[in-house]
């Protein structure tokens, strides 16, 4: 990440790691180098989580690992040792982790989720760690905005399955269901959804997202009496800015609630941000020029929205 330097004010560059100690001991450490002065420092942990902005580096650079038991749970009082332990929380949330484990898996980073494969398995509980099922997307938009939603609440409806669709859209008035809603896809590739006014970031919980957009549901078939399906769908989030690559994790967690959908953004939006003036902007018409300086944008393909801000 770019940080500034404490010694002389120029942009110094902190690499961070995590790493699985001894096998079975969850560690993370830093280094600082500034180019301009020499300055140079180490950080490193002991057996502890990493903190957040550590976390968050890690978890856009190389995206997040699922978690999946790889059989049958044959002692789940077992595994709900090992995750209140492990974690440190009281039995509500570890139970609330189980839960997630048995029914979707546990997301993280890659050597979070090895520590919980290494700790489960001592206690003979078998799982398996998945990588890259997705990248990750940080806020980008206004700071005063996120600091205003920090640990204000929950975020979005969380709809994992048929079942909880069926029950978010029975809630919903007509007049609702007339419009898009914003919706966004949490680390753990759940949607989440919010009426179309709200901001991605608290829809996501002011939390890093796989996906995030606008998205419509009609009835099939006509009539309004058959299953719902998605009608429109976009990645139109200038909070988020992802990449029309996104889709593949959106279309994953619309798969996994069942609702049918056209197979790609039937709005795609291609965010760049300008290397000269740094502004965000939206490409239109395959025109890569920015919109606030004339500069060159880069082309397809060259997702450049995400610079990590110096701190």
């Amino acid at each position: 990440m770019t940080v500034r330097c404490a010694e002389c004010g120029d942009a110094a560059v902190r690499s961070v790691g995590q790493v699985l100690h001894s096998g079975r001991e969850l560690r993370w450490d830093a280094e600082l180098r500034c180019p301009s002065c020499g300055a140079a420092r180490c950080e490193h942990a002991g057996p502890e989580a990493a903190p957040p902005d550590v976390r968050e580096a890690l978890l856009i650079a190389h995206g997040p690992a699922r978690l999946r038991l790889a059989g049958p749970l044959g002692d789940p009082a077992a595994a709900l040792r090992v995750l209140r332990e492990g974690a440190g929380v009281a039995l509500g949330r570890a139970r609330e982790l189980l839960a997630e484990l048995r029914e979707f898996g546990l997301s993280g980073t890659a050597v979070e989720m090895a520590y919980w494969r290494v700790r489960l398995g001592e206690r003979g509980v078998a799982a398996e760690v998945e990588e890259g099922f997705g990248q990750a997307y940080r806020y980008v938009g206004p700071p005063e905005l996120r600091e205003l939603l920090t640990g204000g609440g929950s975020g979005g409806q969380r709809v994992r399955t048929a079942g909880e669709f069926a029950a978010w859209v029975d809630a919903r008035t007509a007049a609702e269901l007339a419009d898009p809603f914003t919706f966004v896809v949490d680390l753990g590739g759940a949607l989440r959804l919010a009426p179309r006014r709200s901001e991605h970031v608290a829809c996501a919980g002011a939390e890093l997202v796989l996906g995030a957009g606008e998205v419509g549901f009609r009835r099939s078939g006509g009539g309004g009496r058959g299953a719902w399906e998605v009608e429109t769908i976009s990645n139109l989030s200038t909070g988020y800015c992802p990449d029309v690559r996104s889709w593949t994790t959106v279309a994953a967690a619309l798969d996994r609630v069942g609702l049918p959908h056209p197979g790609g953004f039937t709005h795609p939006v291609v965010f760049r941000r300008c290397p000269e003036c740094g502004r965000c902007g939206i490409v239109r018409e395959g025109h890569y020029v920015c919109v606030f300086c004339d500069a060159d944008l880069p082309g397809p393909g060259h997702w450049n929205v995400d610079g990590v801000p110096l701190a």
